[in-house]
């Protein structure tokens, strides 16, 4: 019995550390944002808060912007999207898509899009 025992956490030990040294998890969240979206359906000054959410749906973040060249802060909405792989010993590769939409007195005021998607880089 001792060494059934013995034999069973040996094994399922290097079971464990096979799964854990070569197992990959697959991570997709959030909904993806392209640029051409929010230029083709909303436009600065004139798309409301709600024609905002009809085109992006709701923000995964909102809060409030400030910077030294505006002369008020603005509401910022917040919108992710990731998408890559991750190994259970460690590294992986994914990607990732930010978008800021501002907001100044309730209108669209434009946005702020970054990416680290291979597809979406410039070369100079």
């Amino acid at each position: 019995m001792h060494r059934s025992l013995t034999a069973a956490l040996i094994a399922l030990s290097m079971a464990t550390t096979t799964i854990l040294g070569c197992g990959m998890i697959k991570v997709r969240a959030g909904t993806p944002v392209a640029p051409s979206l929010l230029e083709s359906r909303l436009t600065v000054g004139r798309s409301t808060a709600e024609d905002i959410r009809q085109v992006l749906g709701e923000p995964l973040g909102v809060g409030r912007e400030f910077l030294p060249f505006h002369a008020q802060p603005r509401t910022v909405w917040s919108y992710h999207f990731e998408e890559g792989q991750v190994s259970l010993s460690g590294g992986g590769d994914t990607r990732r898509i930010f978008v800021w939409v501002f907001l100044n007195e309730a209108r669209y005021d434009g946005y702020l899009w970054v990416s680290s998607f291979p597809a979406d880089r410039v070369v100079p």
